[in-house]
């Protein structure tokens, strides 16, 4: 998988999640942070920091992510 193909979202204690550029943009936010032209600065270096979000809510949100590529369509 290229590095362009993954996100990597950082919870609030620094832990990394890399996972699959689609599905991260189930999330409406993320995808216009990401996609936006030149507006933030995630869409430029591929990441994302929620200085708010514990790591084990992030990776419950991942999993989210992942579950709904899978199951919602």
């Amino acid at each position: 998988m290229k590095k362009e193909d993954t996100v990597k979202l950082i919870s609030a204690e620094g832990f990394e999640f890399v996972i699959d550029k689609e599905a991260a943009m189930v999330s409406q936010t993320i995808h216009n942070m990401l996609t936006s032209p030149g507006s933030f600065a995630e869409s430029q270096h591929g990441e994302v920091t929620f200085p708010e979000i514990s790591t084990t809510i992030l990776e419950k949100i991942c999993q989210y992510f992942y579950w709904h590529l899978q199951f919602a369509r």
